[in-house]
């Protein structure tokens, strides 16, 4: 935690996100009867930005790093389980994570609160918050997982590439159910399940027009993200006990 931290490109993306967060003010102000939601847009995706671009920049960093320093010579004679180290880049991140998204959300609810006088709406928007912050751990993991055997460039093209495949599920599933081919449709169909379908965590949308998911709904959701975090765990420390260093 204290690692990513000292990363500076945290300080920049906070930045942003809050820019976002502060436009929505002045866009909602010239709008006709659209400033709350505005706001609620902007602020949503302002705070799921940050929580990407940290991932996504910074940990793909985390083991890379410690591999060119040479740093995993020090650690490594220790007894220190490979899959502990694993754990602990993961929990750390997530930690940085958490805090950045604590603080700019409340600076939207903040904004939220100055423009409209009122938290009615902060259950489900920080419903909408706190899945997209489970989402990231997925991806925090993900990230992990390539920065093992690859470069920070790459591992970041193939974080945002899963990143994308996974809020393009749908699509894909479409393609399936139109797809004629039997032996395509069964790559496909493979393909499908072997991504994550990151839509699940995505109920910013819904939120807005008052569409809020239900507890068991929200119950799988989690059991999907452990169950898939769980596997994404086995392969990082499958690959990182594999690499001599």
């Amino acid at each position: 935690m204290r690692e990513t931290i000292r990363d500076r490109i945290l300080f920049v993306v906070v930045i942003f996100a809050l820019f976002i967060i502060a436009s929505s003010l002045f866009l909602g102000s010239i709008s006709i009867d659209q400033d709350k939601k505005i706001i609620k847009d902007f602020g949503l995706s302002a705070i799921f930005l940050l929580q990407v671009f940290i991932i996504i920049f910074v940990g793909a960093n985390l083991i890379y790093k410690e591999i060119e320093r040479k740093t995993f010579f020090m650690i490594l004679p220790k007894p220190i389980l490979k899959q502990e180290i694993i754990f602990g880049k993961c929990l750390g991140l997530s930690l940085t994570t958490f805090i950045m998204t604590f603080l700019t959300s409340l600076v939207f609810f903040g904004t939220l609160y100055f423009k409209t006088r009122s938290f009615d709406d902060m259950p489900y928007l920080s419903l909408a918050i706190a899945l997209g912050f489970v989402e990231t751990i997925l991806i925090v993991l993900i990230s992990i997982l390539f920065s093992v055997f690859t470069s920070p460039i790459l591992s970041s093209v193939y974080t945002v590439s899963v990143f994308l495949i996974g809020h393009s599920s749908s699509v894909l599933w479409n393609l399936i159910q139109k797809e004629h081919n039997i032996v395509l449709k069964y790559v496909l169909t493979t393909l499908y399940y072997i991504f994550p379908n990151l839509e699940k965590f995505n109920i910013r949308n819904g939120v807005l027009y008052g569409i809020v998911p239900s507890g068991q709904d929200v119950f799988y959701t989690l059991l999907y993200a452990l169950a898939y975090g769980a596997v994404l765990f086995m392969i990082a420390k499958f690959l990182f006990e594999r690499r001599e260093y």
